[in-house]
């Protein structure tokens, strides 16, 4: 039996997991949780777990134990307003998508804002400078950063390592007697990926079954398409750990207890990258790729890959378990026969392959394009695809198909593309990935007459422009206006072809710090001191990535 504090009430309940300190909830009310921990997200697994605050903002948050804030982070993307507390058992907590810091830390944050000049701030507060206590408020809930609703996303970090731990494993009690759910698996044909075959699940009576015999090929691997669900939540949460057995051989077991940040990306090495641009869904591979240095297999027998028997009937079995233990089996037969692949597709005169080893740097190159990736930047050798496809409108020169975007890059590779835009667009020209008609900026560096740009994935390319303006729309100011209770000043800012470099806002020619929510495209600055009575001027100047500017100006009476 463990004992855990939860605001003041001692509540007594069995848990297997070890903590060694007593730490209170972060919120006053009942936890449901909306994301997990490990769980499968865009480019990253799931740092810590996703806390429901009755779909609003502004909940109190809570010091879960005594400490001190050891950082403070600001921006308008990623974890929006953060606040990070040490703790004397060697844990840091982490909470994040704030609305607003408690006052103490608010005066710190407020300051730093205006010695900077800045919006976007990372604070490092000296050790003990800014001491906290169990269940003290520190900040209220929000929806601030890359948050899609509102909600609290909440971590326990090992101080020293800086490594995500489940904080589940701390005693947070969430209600959960529900098991994962199972829907798909996968079985990949080693030596001919047209041949890999995905088979849906049956479920009955709370189990798990595939009714038919799978044939594959001799080399196989499998994958498998799962989530969790917890009690009075709708939300599809990752699993805690897989393990598969052949025969009943445990040949694999991933677990999600600790991360590494430096190690977040192999993500896309351990999912099924090309089912998740594809599909959406987010298969989990139980083998590892050639470059796949992920921690958390605790065992991998052959990296995964399996070779059937000729003369075997195989039995497959996958365990899935959520973090507090709930199971769940399926069990499947494998057997061996020759499938052969007739490809009917016509192979593209203008398509030229070229083999790129992940474990080596890796070029390709012609007149009017070059394509850098170094070593370990891919997770395994593919044989990099280039096409030279027509023009489109909004674009300059041919659009350059640089390779498929179903296959991921680890780290970004350089891109150039040859150009001879007039000397008057110079600076205003980009590298753009063209996507359903859709242009994102990637960069805009000039190397003789080459246009490069670092690229973070594989796709179409080419050269387009951006010569517009961002627009600034005022929400609740315009010229001439006369405020008497308003308190704050409101604008939407947007910019359609390459974004939003920076922007900045005045009144009467002194730097205000407006906060940037980019999802709903607006900025707000707090009315404080240097709003004087009488006549004041606001200015707010926007910038794209091509340094184009859109300026605002409004007198206004207070």
């Amino acid at each position: 039996m463990k004992k855990v504090f939860i605001f003041l009430v001692v509540i007594l309940f069995s848990n297997q997991h070890a903590f060694t300190q007593d730490y209170i909830n972060p919120l006053d009310f009942r936890l449901l949780l909306s994301g997990t921990f490990g769980e499968l997200r865009g480019n990253h697994f799931h740092a810590g777990i996703d806390f429901k605050t009755k779909g609003v903002e502004g909940q109190n948050i809570y010091a879960i134990a005594d400490g001190y804030v050891s950082r403070i982070k600001v921006s308008s993307y990623g974890y929006g307003k953060a606040v990070y507390i040490n703790h004397p058992d060697g844990k840091t907590s982490v909470y994040a998508h704030l609305k607003q810091f408690s006052a103490k830390i608010d005066s710190i944050v407020k300051k730093e804002h205006y010695k900077r000049e800045k919006f976007e701030i990372n604070i490092f507060p000296k050790a003990n400078s800014i001491m906290v206590k169990q269940a003290e408020i520190i900040a209220l809930s929000g929806n601030s950063g890359s948050s899609q609703g509102a909600h609290l996303h909440f971590e326990i970090r090992d101080t020293k390592t800086e490594h995500p731990l489940d904080p589940l494993d701390f005693g947070f009690k969430v209600i959960d007697n529900i098991s994962p759910i199972i829907k798909e698996i996968k079985v990949f044909d080693v030596n001919n990926s047209k041949l890999s075959s995905k088979h849906k699940i049956k479920r009955k009576n709370n189990k798990y079954y595939f009714e038919d015999t799978i044939y594959a090929n001799e080399d196989i691997a499998l994958g498998i398409y799962t989530y969790d669900q917890s009690n009075d939540a709708y939300n599809k949460n990752g699993v805690n750990k897989i393990k598969l057995f052949v025969d009943s051989v445990l040949i694999y077991h991933f677990e999600l207890d600790e991360l590494d940040f430096s190690k977040n990306k192999y993500i896309n090495a351990h999912i099924d990258y090309e089912e998740k641009i594809l599909s959406k869904r987010k298969f989990h591979r139980c083998f590892r790729l050639p470059n796949n240095s992920l921690k958390n297999y605790k065992t991998i027998l052959n990296n995964g890959f399996i070779k059937l028997n000729e003369n075997k009937f195989h039995k497959i079995k996958f365990e899935v378990y959520d973090s507090y233990d709930n199971k769940s089996d399926l069990s499947f037969i494998i057997k061996e026969t020759d499938l052969i692949y007739n490809d009917t597709s016509i192979v593209d005169s203008n398509s030229i392959t070229k083999t790129f080893n992940w474990y080596h740097d890796n070029e390709f190159s012609n007149e009017d394009f070059k394509l850098s990736i170094k070593k370990n930047y891919l997770y395994e050798t593919i044989e990099f695809n280039y096409q030279e496809k027509d023009s489109i409108e909004g674009v300059y020169g041919k659009v350059y198909q640089c390779h498929f975007e179903t296959v991921p890059l680890h780290k970004s590779g350089k891109l150039s593309i040859r150009s001879n835009v007039p000397d008057k667009l110079k600076d205003k020209v980009y590298i753009a990935k063209i996507k359903n008609n859709k242009f994102q900026y990637f960069g805009n560096k000039w190397e003789n007459n080459f246009l490069t740009a670092k690229i973070s994935q594989f796709g179409d390319f080419a050269i387009a422009a951006d010569t517009i303006k961002p627009k600034i729309t005022g929400v609740n100011i315009y010229p001439g206006k006369e405020i008497k209770k308003q308190k704050t000043i409101k604008c939407l800012i947007e910019d359609k072809e390459s974004g939003i470099k920076k922007y900045e806002g005045r009144i009467n020619n002194q730097w205000i710090l407006m906060e940037y929510d980019h999802k709903r495209k607006l900025l707000k600055y707090d009315f404080n001191k240097i709003v004087k009575k009488g006549e004041n001027q606001f200015t707010l100047e926007v910038t794209d990535m091509l340094n184009n500017i859109k300026k605002y100006s409004a007198k206004f009476y207070y």
